[in-house]
């Protein structure tokens, strides 16, 4: 009987854990697609606007905003402000390749360690155009929700401990004449 209640215990916490996986992965999920709304708004104004707006340069590494960049049909970057170690930023030219051939490409773009960004590309004459956004703040929030619910399973399994230890002491009791 006591096997039972403690078999009844963890299964109701995998119940609660696999609940609680769920929740992150849609919300990790969730959060991530959300980082391509930003660098899809840019690029819905036209790319012939995004092109016209002034010359500005943002440094990748520091800058949390959107960017966009302008490639040839060689995949070489001839306009933008999101600017990498002085250059224009060089996306991978298959995420430029599969834009041509698929009409939009998103992707998550690591030009190095650390820096991660949510990128969208698109057609643009016989080029491409890129748009995106830093996932750092994604990604922190992310972190955060990991470890919310890094606490709520700890206390999940507090709960259960506590619930099992008083059913063996109120079982004890009772056996106890």
């Amino acid at each position: 009987m006591w096997l039972r209640r403690i078999i009844v215990a963890v299964a109701a916490y995998a119940l609660f854990a696999g609940g609680l996986a769920t929740l992150y992965v849609v919300v990790q999920q969730d959060g991530r697609s959300a980082a391509e709304d930003a660098p899809r708004v840019l690029l819905s104004a036209g790319a012939s606007a995004v092109t016209a707006s002034p010359s500005r340069r943002f440094d990748l590494e520091q800058y949390r905003g959107t960017f966009w960049v302008r490639y040839d049909a060689a995949g070489t970057p001839v306009a933008g402000d999101g600017v990498l170690r002085g250059s224009l930023a060089q996306v991978p030219f298959g995420v430029l390749q599969n834009a041509r051939a698929a009409g939009e490409d998103a992707v998550s773009w690591e030009p190095e360690p650390g820096l991660r960004f949510a990128i969208v590309a698109q057609p643009f004459g016989k080029g491409s155009i890129v748009a995106g956004q830093s996932l750092h703040r994604t990604e922190q929030r992310i972190q955060r929700t990991g470890l919310y619910i890094g606490l709520a399973l700890a206390a999940g399994l507090v709960v259960v401990v506590i619930a099992v230890v008083a059913d063996a002491l109120v079982v004890q009791r009772r056996l106890t004449p």
